[in-house]
């Protein structure tokens, strides 16, 4: 088992919660956790804090950290947890990714590879759509109309 651990801005974590209880309705996984870093909170506070959920992970494969922003508060205090073959960070948080690593953490084994099966599943889950489909219809009080 892999821990996942996020760390964003305020409450962008939980809305990524949210989701994944859209995804999994049987709950959250024991070895997720959600830390929310404030406006307010200094570079020592975030650890700490990171640090003491990462104590309350059940016993794990290691822990990948996940954060929003590269560069920013969350992502800053993340890098000085980061310990080869123990803790990695993916940046850039998105519904695929969180979607991946949530369904594959609890049976991964190895750290470095399930951080890149993630990694993949973000970037291939980004697509840059420009053209209308052909054929899309909208159906308006009984009737179709073409858009």
């Amino acid at each position: 088992m892999i821990g996942l651990l996020i760390i964003t801005h305020e409450t962008v974590g939980e809305a990524y919660r949210g989701l994944t209880n859209h995804f999994f309705p049987q709950g959250f996984p024991a070895n997720v956790r959600i830390l929310g870093v404030q406006p307010s909170e200094n570079q020592d506070d975030i650890i700490n804090r990171a640090i003491a959920e990462i104590q309350e992970f059940p016993d794990n494969n290691g822990v990948l950290i996940i954060t929003d922003i590269f560069g920013a508060t969350p992502c800053n205090a993340a890098r000085r947890l980061v310990r080869a073959g123990k803790s990695a960070i993916l940046t850039g948080l998105n519904a695929p990714m969180m979607i991946k690593a949530v369904s594959h953490a609890e049976r991964a084994d190895n750290l470095n590879t399930f951080t890149e099966t993630v990694r993949e599943a973000a970037v291939k889950g980004i697509f840059a759509i420009t053209e209308e489909p052909e054929g899309l219809m909208c159906r308006a009080e009984g009737q179709a109309k073409r858009l």
